[in-house]
């Protein structure tokens, strides 16, 4: 499986390589800086176009948008259909394990900065206060993303996909609805169940009726 992993990696280059430098790059910052200084820095950077843009594509990490995203996929073939809502299930588990189990104390921005810094906070979005580890929105955009990277023909398409995911994610901290390190986490849980679930039906299913489609 792992042998088989790397393969699917090493062909979707333009997906991977940049969405490794984006780990690199945020673990950097974890490391160097503090979460709360970097989401104050974050949060003082922002300009009217930013909010609008930020508001309304975060909602393609919403989980409701996967019935999108399988209906578009019923389009080209079944089997896809299955690794989006399998993985994206994986995906919402474990997060939500994580979560309510794990860092059930964690704190999202505004009630963690209470008191303490006045955040600037987008009209029109409801900020939510509790179980902040891990970002579930940007957990399910890598995953769905990273599954449209590896079922396109075209690779050159991986690029594009990773931005779109990258978006999202950093949606959320522009938002105020979660720190980056909430966010680095979601994107590993994300893109490991897209990897996982996509080599396992390439390698252990082949059903060819899963292969067809709305149009075959």
């Amino acid at each position: 499986m792992l042998s088989d992993s790397i393969k699917v990696v090493s062909a979707n280059k333009l997906f991977f390589l940049p969405y490794f430098t984006f780990l690199f790059f945020s673990l950097f910052a974890l490391i160097i800086f503090d979460k709360e200084g970097l989401h104050i820095a974050i949060n003082q950077k922002s300009h009217p176009v930013a909010d609008l843009f930020f508001k309304y594509i975060t909602f393609l990490g919403d989980g409701r948008m996967l019935v999108v995203y399988a209906l578009i996929l019923l389009f080209t073939k079944y089997r896809f259909v299955l690794i989006m809502l399998i993985s994206n299930l994986l995906t919402g588990i474990v997060t939500f394990i994580l979560k309510t189990q794990v860092f059930d104390a964690s704190l999202r921005p505004k009630k963690y900065f209470e008191n303490i810094y006045e955040l600037r906070l987008v009209p029109g979005v409801e900020n939510y206060l509790h179980n902040s580890m891990p970002s579930g929105h940007t957990a399910t955009a890598f995953c769905v993303f990273a599954c449209f990277a590896l079922m396109v023909r075209n690779k050159s398409l991986g690029f594009l996909f990773l931005v779109i995911a990258a978006l999202i994610g950093f949606s959320r901290i522009y938002l105020s609805q979660h720190f980056l390190d909430d966010v680095f986490i979601g994107s590993l849980i994300g893109v490991l169940f897209a990897v996982l679930t996509f080599v396992f039906f390439e390698k252990y299913i082949s059903n060819p009726q899963l292969e067809n489609s709305l149009f075959k």
